[in-house]
């Protein structure tokens, strides 16, 4: 009888808690690879979004109720593209879906867009801390790799 062999694999990331709402930050190599082309991402959201806004017109008064229903209606969209935006973001950050499984605990675009800046320091400072170990480690094994290699001659 043969026994399995099992290797447990630990994810690359940490965990990040906006409210009450667990999400997972990816810092393996793969995906900071792709983070560190979000502006090229974010770039190509934001020109959908923008493309999505072309027909969003505010007259130039308010003086007549039609006037003040197409304000009222343009100024819904004005209101979806920017959560659209908003969304774009954190999807960017911690995956596709993650905005709106927060939304349906926080359904306020605002306070999410409040809390982006937070996030994005918070995410930057532990980023940060990961390479420091990172070098750390890379450093010990060069210096353990060089000891052996001394050793041998």
């Amino acid at each position: 009888m043969t026994q399995d062999i099992k290797i447990d694999i630990k994810r690359s990331g940490f965990p990040v808690k906006v409210g009450t709402v667990e999400l997972w930050f990816d810092s393996s190599i793969e995906s900071m690879k792709n983070f560190f082309n979000i502006e090229e991402v974010a770039h190509d959201k934001l020109n959908a979004a923008i493309e999505k806004s072309e027909h969003i017109h505010f007259p130039d008064s308010i003086d007549k109720s039609e006037d003040l229903a197409v304000a009222k209606k343009n100024s819904g969209a004005v209101i979806d593209l920017h959560k659209e935006f908003i969304a774009a973001q954190y999807d960017i950050l911690f995956g596709d879906g993650t905005f709106k499984k927060i939304y349906e605990e926080y359904p306020d675009v605002f306070a999410l867009d409040k809390a982006l800046e937070p996030i994005g320091l918070a995410v930057n400072d532990r980023l940060v801390e990961l390479e420091e170990e990172r070098v750390g480690i890379a450093g010990s094994m060069k210096a353990e790799y060089l000891s052996k290699k001394e050793q041998k001659k």
